[in-house]
């Protein structure tokens, strides 16, 4: 035990003052304070985030500093016999009352904030109303634009979507492989969100962070759910997938396409099995992808092939031979994406390319930063998909080459039709005849 110790009473005076308790809480004394008394006396497990103490004084502090950041909360007292009574402060609201009191305060013991198994609503209706640039901050909750996973049960060792788990103090390793999380009124939320009075239709996009289509869809059907949801409110959608699944769906793509409502783009990293079974173990083969792209094609909806991602001396040469048999296949457009090492990626990209291709990975590596000026990755917008130098200017040549051959990319894109919008009938309103 350490103990300060003085006989100087101007010092004694200077103590009682740092630790007496303010006239007037700030707002970073509360966040501080509340900080501390719960890693002191806090605790979270099975929904329910207290804090306890047997000191009315503190208490007292607690529920103040708690106001102050608008937290609801209810006070319990317990009286035992022979013991010190105590009060139960427990903050109320849920998941997301939760997370935003972890977000706000900091606490500094991370095993009191695993919110493992737990499900994460939200009633609120969610616009952006500014752009601010911030300095790096510490995020708790993660949500993504699609509205069904943050994670990416495919295993992609070059997925930029594997950061999402480190924000909720996952491993973006082999937690993002093996930890799901899932949006289960997914379909509910989009279909309230479609019967606002002010809602604008503008084509959505499934798939642009994580894939849609990953094992556990099979049984939770959460992409069908939203599919089904757009169909009946007749609103646009393209789906972009690395998994043959997407067939599973072929009936309301096929149904959305012939009005215009629907479109899918299928990536394709490799032709090579013994390359896809080691950068994507658990992702459908090239065959079952190109497979998919034929049988969507067949049924008249518009297709398209993403070469992504590509690796410089490990994948890129393979990229007129995949849009070749794309094209084959049906597709009419085409794109690609330079590989994006952001964040945690870099260690797990670099480790597995050590382990799998140890001759070729001082060269490959060489070549990614020769693209990003110097550094393993360039996040800038409109530098991060094609990288720079003369690399990046030959790939995209080689691109723009092989599409024209194949007749890829020929003729401007179809808008999807938003022309045809239903809204939804907001909840407990009454049906209404079509005439």
């Amino acid at each position: 035990m350490h103990a300060i110790r003085t006989q100087s009473y101007w010092r004694v005076q200077a103590i009682r003052e740092l630790v007496a308790w303010p006239t007037s809480a700030t707002a970073n004394w509360s966040a501080g304070f509340l900080a501390g008394i719960f890693d002191a006396e806090g605790s979270f497990s099975h929904t329910l985030l207290r804090i306890t103490n047997t000191d009315p004084e503190i208490i007292g502090w607690v529920c103040s500093c708690l106001r102050l950041f608008r937290f609801a909360f209810t006070v319990k007292y317990y009286s035992c016999e022979g013991r010190k009574p105590i009060d139960f402060v427990t903050i109320t609201g849920g998941l997301r009352e939760h997370l935003r009191f972890f977000h706000t305060v900091g606490p500094a013991i991370s095993r009191k904030l695993d919110i493992t198994g737990q499900r994460a609503t939200s009633h609120s209706y969610l616009r952006v109303v500014s752009v601010e640039r911030l300095e790096t901050i510490r995020l708790y909750d993660v949500t993504t634009e699609t509205g069904d996973y943050i994670c990416d049960g495919i295993v992609t060792h070059n997925c930029f979507a594997r950061p999402s788990h480190a924000y909720l103090g996952l491993s973006p390793g082999l937690d993002f492989e093996t930890r799901l999380f899932y949006k289960a009124d997914a379909a509910k939320v989009l279909e309230a969100e479609l019967a606002r009075p002010d809602y604008v239709c503008k084509p959505i996009t499934v798939g642009a962070n994580t894939d849609p289509y990953q094992p556990v869809e099979r049984q939770m059907k959460v992409t069908r759910s939203i599919l089904e949801v757009l169909a009946r409110a007749r609103h646009p959608v393209t789906v972009i997938t690395k998994s043959a699944m997407v067939l599973r769906d072929l009936d309301l793509l096929a149904e959305m396409a012939r009005q215009g409502l629907a479109s899918v783009g299928i990536s394709v990293t490799s032709l090579d099995n013994e390359l896809k079974r080691t950068l994507e173990p658990r992702a459908a083969s090239p065959q079952a992808r190109l497979r998919a792209l034929a049988a969507l094609s067949a049924a008249e909806v518009p297709t398209g092939v993403l070469v992504a991602p590509v690796i410089p001396a490990l994948n890129d040469h393979e990229m007129e031979a995949i849009l070749q048999a794309a094209a084959h296949a049906g597709a009419r457009w085409a794109g690609y994406v330079l590989l994006r090492l952001p964040y945690e990626i870099k260690d797990l990209f670099t480790e597995w390319l050590a382990e799998h291709y140890p001759e070729r990975a001082a060269h490959v590596m060489s070549l990614i930063c020769a693209m990003r000026g110097g550094r393993e990755y360039d996040p800038r917008f409109g530098h991060r998909m094609r990288g720079n130098g003369p690399y990046a200017l030959l790939l995209g040549n080689r691109f723009r080459i092989a599409c024209r051959r194949l007749n890829l990319n020929a003729a401007a894109r179809d808008p999807l039709n938003t022309a045809l919008f239903r809204p939804p009938a907001p909840p407990g309103s009454q049906l209404r005849l079509e005439l």
